[in-house]
């Protein structure tokens, strides 16, 4: 769980973690408000708080969070963001893929109807268009959310991509599929709700608009100058699911 400046909604986040689950792994990401001293007071036996002494970005917390799940027994290794958007009650969806033998499972927002309908127009137009040139530049040929950092790996998935090489602020879910793709991961896509409440986006799409642009282009002109691209299986899961 990558945390960032959210001691308003981390409690949230955490509660809305399933009791199946063994372990948390929360990510401080350097926050300076709140946050640390709300992970200090969560009573669960199954939290395990890391920090970052500043801020590095949201890829770079979850590669922490990746790398020192690695170092458990754990076989499954989901990513829930701390902002208490991700619905607690989707990961067992986005689990029995992974089960059924799918090595990377991405949530998808633009399955559910619901979430579509409460999703603030210009993030929805924002995200679409983000999510066509990634799926163009990766070759992904099924419907794709790809700003959508909830998902599920399999430990021997994770143990093949090379968290080192990306990107670690906004664009680390493209750079993770694009990863994934190149490895010859089995990818799949799955339906999950986004929980609107009274948050305020953290991302500055002056900025980071550009830099996943970038790093969509760098990938689909790496792809094509590749000889012997990797292949990838695709299921869709529908919204009616």
């Amino acid at each position: 769980m990558p945390i960032h400046n959210e001691a308003a909604r981390v409690r949230q986040a955490l509660a809305r973690v399933p009791s199946f689950v063994d372990l948390i792994i929360a990510v401080d990401d350097g926050s300076t408000d709140e946050t640390a001293r709300r992970l200090s007071e969560t009573e669960d036996a199954r939290l395990i708080t890391l920090t970052h002494a500043r801020n590095l970005g949201v890829g770079a917390a979850t590669k922490t969070g990746y790398k020192h799940s690695l170092e458990t027994d754990a076989e499954l290794i989901a990513v829930m963001d701390g902002d208490g958007q991700m619905d607690g009650g989707d990961l067992g969806r986005l689990l029995e893929r992974a089960i059924a033998g799918a090595d990377y499972v991405k949530g998808n927002r633009f399955l559910d109807s619901k979430t579509i309908g409460r999703m603030p127009r210009a993030r929805y137009l924002g995200n679409r268009v983000l999510s066509r040139l990634t799926g163009a530049a990766s070759s992904f040929e099924s419907a794709l959310d790809a700003q959508c950092g909830y998902s599920v790996i399999r430990r021997a998935a994770l143990e093949r991509i090379r968290l080192d090489e990306l990107y670690d602020r906004y664009g680390f879910p493209n750079e993770m599929l694009f990863e994934a793709c190149r490895a010859g991961l089995r990818v799949e896509s799955v339906r999950v709700k986004c929980i609107y409440e009274d948050e305020v986006s953290g991302i500055n799409p002056i900025t980071s608009v550009p830099v996943i642009l970038l790093l969509i282009a760098k990938s689909y002109f790496r792809r094509r100058l590749s000889a012997s691209p990797a292949a990838v299986a695709v299921r869709e899961t529908s919204s009616a699911e």
